[in-house]
């Protein structure tokens, strides 16, 4: 490197910040292209910059057999769109591009991420292990092939005291078993985990159980007594922190060789497919579950675009459903799972089914078994034609054409069922009848023949009613009523109403025969 904006400064007394022009020679190998750039964009922490040439080569079309469609084809078909580069795609790009795409899991999740990335073994950041890592997967492959015991991933207890723990690996033969947890860096030099670490490995060696930690170099021990320090890494690569069990398990006198070339990518490989079988969820779709789906798909709101062909029975995606009954057609809102697995469908449809099954009586609970005198005045069903008193409960609440059972009225009129059987409804036709019988009513002491027995004494009968008396009518009563005189003698009968009869004292309509003539006015 050279300084080409202040030549006398040297590298070592540049501060990071230095906005000096440098000239700058690739180290990669094969390369060693020189070109200038600002100190400061090389030595940024976020995306600084490297030898333009490389990330022309990085990002280049690719040869034949370089493209991530020939060299990893599992991975190009999680490939969904190039965020950089929409012209580019797995056919033309080199697995190390830099390029952002967008790519869609097993699960049916969907998230961003560089190719390269990608190739270097980033998954989906949404699916889970339940517990496990493709790390962990991969070491317990390699101490089943070197030990020959059997490793069991995610094995977990309840502590006295605690809520239940997971442990990563749990090697069962050796009695009582063996627990052994991996604490990488990448998720123990977290605030807390130590403190985290210490609880765990006390619970468990204070509940009785064999256990042993194997911690990433240059973490700090876990600070229990008699807990042996064992260190595995830097990093993750599985091969070292299996060489680290095995120097557990030789220490008890356990059996362990070393593997060749073959043993350990065979191993990975496995390590890898217990991986993909823990993550990637069942091997058929929601169509394959549940064929009628894919009639009754309108479009998935979460991720547009993806059908249920392409989703997994247990995917979270909000979808649009339509009814394919024709006399419904609703349409409504629902995750796919709840319909793939759950089995649910259209509520509309699932209200009526429901509601049809409940208005249905049973043997000995149908209207014309408990109420006959009821059932006898029913028409109809007024939105179930073809139904009948043995059809409908007493509490039904469907509307039903009546028929009055009293000869004198015969007055049709609709109500709901449990309306009459609830509060006793009947004919409205009578119960204005009744009602205005009840307004015209005397009260106790308050009757015609009660207040003006004189009066009472003549009435012959109620012209409109026959059937009242006396005994019925108010003073003030306005029914026009047939008078006989009660003088003896006297031939004399009029119409006339309670109310003239009794106004003025009893004064008002005398009889006609009898009564004394009006004195003239005219003057002599």
């Amino acid at each position: 490197m050279s300084n080409l904006s202040s030549p006398g400064v040297a590298l070592e007394d540049m501060p990071l910040s230095s906005t000096d022009r440098c000239q700058w020679r690739c180290s990669a190998e094969g390369c060693g292209h020189q070109w200038a750039a600002r100190f400061q964009f090389r030595t940024r922490t976020v995306k600084p910059s490297g030898c333009p040439e490389c990330w022309k080569r990085r990002n280049r079309a690719p040869g034949p057999g370089e493209s991530l469609a020939d060299a990893n084809p599992a991975l190009a078909r999680q490939f969904r769109r190039n965020l950089s580069r929409p012209d580019r795609g797995p056919d033309t790009l080199r697995p190390q591009s830099h390029d952002l795409c967008e790519w869609e899991c097993a699960q049916g999740h969907f998230w961003p991420a560089t190719l390269a990335n990608r190739t270097n073994g980033r998954g989906c950041p949404d699916c889970t292990g339940h517990g496990r890592s493709p790390f962990e997967c991969n070491v317990a492959m390699l101490v089943e092939a070197a030990s020959g015991l059997s490793v069991e991933l995610d094995h977990r207890l309840r502590l006295p005291g605690r809520r239940e723990d997971r442990f990563d690996l749990y090697l069962p033969e050796p009695t009582p078993g063996l627990l052994i947890d991996l604490d990488p860096e990448w998720t123990h030099s977290r605030p807390g985990s130590l403190e985290r670490d210490t609880a765990k490995t006390t619970a468990a060696l204070a509940a009785g159980l064999d256990m042993e930690r194997i911690r990433s170099r240059g973490l700090p021990p876990v600070p229990v007594h008699d807990l042996a320090h064992h260190e595995a890494g830097p990093g993750v690569n599985p091969e070292d922190w299996a060489e680290a069990v095995g120097v557990v398990l030789r220490g008890r006198g356990l059996s362990w060789r070393q593997l060749t070339p073959a043993e350990v990518t065979a191993a990975l490989t496995k390590g890898a497919q217990l991986w993909e079988r823990v993550v990637a969820g069942p091997a058929v779709s929601a169509v394959n579950v549940a064929p009628h789906l894919e009639e009754e798909f309108v479009a998935n709101l979460t991720n547009p675009g993806k059908a249920p062909d392409r989703m997994p029975p247990g995917c979270n995606d909000v979808c649009l459903w339509r009814c394919r009954k024709p006399d419904c057609g609703y349409e409504w809102k629902a995750i796919l799972n709840s319909r793939a697995l759950a089995g649910r469908g259209c509520s509309q449809c699932g209200h009526a089914r429901v509601g049809a099954a409940n208005s249905r009586p049973g043997p000995g609970e149908s209207l014309a078994e408990v109420n006959p005198t009821m059932a006898a005045e029913l028409i109809e069903v007024v939105d179930h034609p073809g139904w009948t008193a043995f059809d409908l409960l007493p509490t039904s609440n469907k509307t039903c054409q009546w028929r009055c059972p009293e000869s004198h009225c015969r007055f049709e009129y609709p109500a709901p069922l449990n309306r009459r059987t609830g509060q006793s409804s009947g004919c409205p036709q009578c119960a204005r009848g009744r009602t205005v019988a009840a307004r015209v009513r005397p009260q106790p002491g308050k009757s015609l023949q009660d207040v003006h027995p004189a009066i009472a004494s003549e009435l012959l009968k109620v012209i409109d009613e026959p059937h009242l008396t006396a005994r019925n009518l108010r003073p003030s009563s306005t029914k026009l009523c047939r008078w006989a005189c009660s003088k003896p003698g006297c031939p004399g009968r009029w119409k006339a109403t309670p109310d003239q009869r009794s106004r003025r004292g009893g004064s008002g309509k005398r009889c006609p025969v009898c009564r004394p003539p009006r004195k003239s006015r005219t003057q002599p």
